[in-house]
């Protein structure tokens, strides 16, 4: 059984979401596309425009075959753990036999290159990297300029675009784990990932939840099948990070009036030393966009400090970390949303795979003590994004166990 994967956040799906389906289609000659989708939220620690079922559902609607979830500890993780744990799972379906993603680039020959060096990390590069550390730079930045310094300064442009960095992570993860699965890469058709701008048919996820924001016409830019799937949150103010203000106040709030030798805060997944001194010296009251802004500093990137305070929220620490990577990253994979034409390509797939597909939420009882924790995790993720949806917006979103795969 030969299937494509897509990893993605379709936030929302788009027409080039689309686009990247069919190129991959044409390009494999295969015809079933699975997608690894972010569930409610997304990878720079915000919640998703829409929840993800009927994110899932529009990318059915929209090309995709089978749409299975990434857990929110890999979701929300950093570029590095993003990748691996998305690719660790779709290689334990053992039925992907391509990895299709977009870039803004398509030179095979530097991802190759450059992925080498950070799946095997060589010594230059470990000296580099740590030398620039300790002049302060963040970690990416840090890891940048390292490369940089290795293969010429005719490639920073190359490796510095956000969806060239997600491809290298993705070429590095595959040669890290050994991983069968092939690399196609697609070149991009809109302006580029953070793009706020429209060209012709295309524009990126950033651009069309801004023109949403703004009571915009977006039908030209989403396919029209998909448009109904978004229908509950259109006309309606877009989930923001700023509806996180008062579970990150409380958990502040809470943490400042306990010993700091018995707070568990420096154990957040991605917290360092420099974000935690400042976290604990915030001023509160405080809202959201101010709370991050005082956080953020050359070191502490936007989307570092806004990862850290979800995983502080969700209580997402290095424990679960270790706990995934030392125990095969996942013990089963969630399956929202499907094409009743592919409803056999499932049963095989649930034949084939070393994870447990979870069909019947209400059913599933994990195994392993990593499955336990990154169900309760997902839960977690799950109860409160419903809880900002139906407190902002009036939306009252059923409870993970209570859902039902969506067969279009």
């Amino acid at each position: 059984m030969s299937n494509i994967a897509i990893i993605a956040e379709y936030n929302p799906f788009h027409n080039g979401h689309k686009y990247l389906i069919d190129k991959a289609r044409e390009k494999t000659g295969l015809d079933t596309v699975v997608a690894l989708m972010s569930g409610n939220f997304v990878q720079r620690g915000a919640p998703a425009m829409a929840d993800k079922y009927s994110r899932a559902e529009a990318a059915i609607l929209g090309g995709a075959s089978i749409v299975l979830e990434l857990p929110v500890i890999y979701a929300t993780g950093s570029a590095r753990d993003f990748a691996e744990g998305a690719i660790n799972m779709l290689d334990k379906l053992n039925s992907i036999e391509y990895l299709a993603f977009g870039a803004e680039d398509e030179r095979m020959d530097i991802f190759d290159r450059v992925s080498d060096i950070l799946a095997y990390e060589p010594k230059e590069y470990t000296i580099l990297l740590n030398n620039y550390l300790t002049k302060g730079l963040s970690y990416p930045a840090a890891s940048e300029k390292a490369i940089v310094k290795m293969l010429g300064n005719d490639k920073s442009d190359i490796i510095s675009k956000p969806n060239n960095i997600l491809a290298i992570s993705y070429f590095a993860a595959i040669k890290k784990y050994s991983s069968k699965i092939k690399p196609v890469i697609i070149k991009r058709s809109d302006d580029g990932y953070h793009s706020d701008s429209f060209s012709g048919a295309y524009a990126s996820a950033s651009a069309i939840r801004k023109a949403i924001s703004e009571k915009k016409k977006i039908n030209d830019y989403i396919p029209h099948k998909c448009i109904d799937s978004y229908l509950h949150y259109l006309g309606k103010e877009l989930p923001d990070c700023e509806w996180l203000t008062p579970f990150i106040a409380s958990r502040l709030i809470y943490d400042r009036n306990l010993d700091p030798e018995i707070s568990a805060l420096n154990m957040t997944l991605d917290m360092n030393q420099e974000l935690l001194n400042r976290i604990r010296k915030a001023p509160l009251p405080a809202k959201y966009v101010e709370l991050s802004d005082y956080l953020k500093t050359k070191n502490l990137t936007l989307s570092r400090v806004s990862r850290v305070l979800l995983h502080m929220v969700l209580g997402i620490n290095d424990n679960d970390r270790t706990l995934s990577t030392e125990n095969g990253y996942s013990e089963y994979v969630n399956l929202l949303a499907l094409d009743k034409n592919y409803s056999q390509k499932v049963k095989e797939l649930t034949m084939l795979s070393k994870l447990k597909v979870i069909n019947k939420k209400s059913e599933f009882k994990p195994e392993t003590e990593l499955g336990q924790r990154m169900w309760q995790l997902d839960i977690l993720a799950t109860d409160l994004y419903n809880q900002m949806i139906y407190e902002n917006i009036n939306i009252r979103l059923k409870r993970e166990k209570a859902c039902t795969v969506r067969t279009i």
